[in-house]
Protein backbone atom coordinates (compact mmCIF):
# COMPACT_ATOMS: atom_id res chain seq x y z
CA UNK A 1 0.00 0.00 0.00
CA UNK A 2 1.28 3.45 -0.90
CA UNK A 3 2.00 5.50 2.21
CA UNK A 4 2.46 8.94 0.66
CA UNK A 5 1.12 11.37 -1.90
CA UNK A 6 4.04 11.28 -4.36
CA UNK A 7 2.57 12.73 -7.57
CA UNK A 8 3.46 11.34 -10.98
CA UNK A 9 3.49 14.47 -13.12
CA UNK A 10 3.99 15.54 -16.70
CA UNK A 11 4.02 18.95 -18.36
CA UNK A 12 2.75 20.18 -21.71
CA UNK A 13 3.64 23.47 -23.43
CA UNK A 14 1.88 25.40 -26.13
CA UNK A 15 4.39 27.76 -27.75
CA UNK A 16 2.24 29.72 -30.20
CA UNK A 17 0.02 32.55 -28.98
CA UNK A 18 -1.54 32.34 -26.55
CA UNK A 19 1.33 30.38 -24.98
CA UNK A 20 0.61 28.23 -21.94
CA UNK A 21 1.90 25.44 -19.76
CA UNK A 22 -0.32 22.64 -18.48
CA UNK A 23 0.74 20.55 -15.50
CA UNK A 24 -0.97 17.16 -15.20
CA UNK A 25 -0.46 14.64 -12.42
CA UNK A 26 -1.89 11.52 -10.88
CA UNK A 27 -1.67 10.63 -7.21
CA UNK A 28 -3.11 8.00 -4.88
CA UNK A 29 -5.46 9.38 -2.21
CA UNK A 30 -6.42 7.35 0.88
CA UNK A 31 -10.06 6.87 1.85
CA UNK A 32 -11.42 9.73 3.96
CA UNK A 33 -9.18 12.39 2.37
CA UNK A 34 -9.18 14.75 -0.60
CA UNK A 35 -6.89 17.28 -2.27
CA UNK A 36 -7.61 21.01 -2.21
CA UNK A 37 -5.70 23.43 -4.46
CA UNK A 38 -4.22 26.18 -2.31
CA UNK A 39 -5.65 29.65 -2.87
CA UNK A 40 -3.62 31.66 -5.38
CA UNK A 41 -1.94 28.65 -7.03
CA UNK A 42 -0.51 28.13 -9.57
CA UNK A 43 1.78 30.94 -8.43
CA UNK A 44 5.05 32.22 -9.88
CA UNK A 45 7.93 32.82 -7.46
CA UNK A 46 11.12 33.78 -9.29
CA UNK A 47 11.66 31.13 -11.97
CA UNK A 48 9.47 28.51 -10.25
CA UNK A 49 5.75 27.90 -10.71
CA UNK A 50 4.24 26.37 -7.56
CA UNK A 51 1.12 24.23 -7.67
CA UNK A 52 0.36 23.26 -4.08
CA UNK A 53 -2.39 21.02 -2.80
CA UNK A 54 -3.45 20.67 0.82
CA UNK A 55 -4.78 17.39 2.18
CA UNK A 56 -8.23 17.66 3.78
CA UNK A 57 -10.59 15.23 5.45
CA UNK A 58 -13.55 14.06 3.37
CA UNK A 59 -15.77 11.42 4.95
CA UNK A 60 -17.68 11.01 1.67
CA UNK A 61 -14.60 9.37 0.11
CA UNK A 62 -14.91 5.78 1.27
CA UNK A 63 -12.21 4.16 -0.88
CA UNK A 64 -8.56 4.67 -1.73
CA UNK A 65 -8.38 6.02 -5.26
CA UNK A 66 -6.20 7.51 -7.94
CA UNK A 67 -6.93 11.14 -8.77
CA UNK A 68 -5.98 13.07 -11.90
CA UNK A 69 -5.42 16.83 -11.64
CA UNK A 70 -4.44 19.41 -14.21
CA UNK A 71 -3.64 23.11 -14.09
CA UNK A 72 -3.19 25.23 -17.19
CA UNK A 73 -1.77 28.76 -17.00
CA UNK A 74 -0.39 31.42 -19.32
CA UNK A 75 3.31 31.30 -20.13
CA UNK A 76 5.71 33.95 -21.40
CA UNK A 77 8.10 31.43 -22.99
CA UNK A 78 10.79 31.76 -20.30
CA UNK A 79 12.39 28.72 -18.70
CA UNK A 80 10.59 27.76 -15.50
CA UNK A 81 10.50 24.87 -13.09
CA UNK A 82 6.97 23.70 -12.37
CA UNK A 83 6.74 22.12 -8.93
CA UNK A 84 3.70 20.14 -7.79
CA UNK A 85 3.51 19.80 -4.00
CA UNK A 86 1.00 17.62 -2.14
CA UNK A 87 0.79 18.28 1.61
CA UNK A 88 3.99 19.92 2.82
CA UNK A 89 6.01 17.96 0.27
CA UNK A 90 8.61 16.71 2.73
CA UNK A 91 7.04 14.62 5.49
CA UNK A 92 5.63 11.11 5.22
CA UNK A 93 2.17 11.36 3.75
CA UNK A 94 3.14 14.11 1.31
CA UNK A 95 5.09 14.43 -1.92
CA UNK A 96 6.51 16.71 -4.56
CA UNK A 97 7.82 16.60 -8.09
CA UNK A 98 9.41 19.17 -10.40
CA UNK A 99 9.53 19.41 -14.20
CA UNK A 100 11.39 22.06 -16.20
CA UNK A 101 9.47 23.86 -18.94
CA UNK A 102 12.22 23.07 -21.47
CA UNK A 103 11.48 19.36 -20.84
CA UNK A 104 7.74 19.75 -21.39
CA UNK A 105 6.02 17.96 -24.26
CA UNK A 106 4.74 20.14 -27.10
CA UNK A 107 0.97 20.35 -27.35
Amino acid sequence: MMDNYKPYAYLYKHVSEPAWLKSCFVVMIPAGEKLVLRTGDPSLIGDKVLIRYSIAEDSSQTQRRQEYCENQFSWNGNDYEVEVVVGDGNSPGSGRTTIKSQDAELD
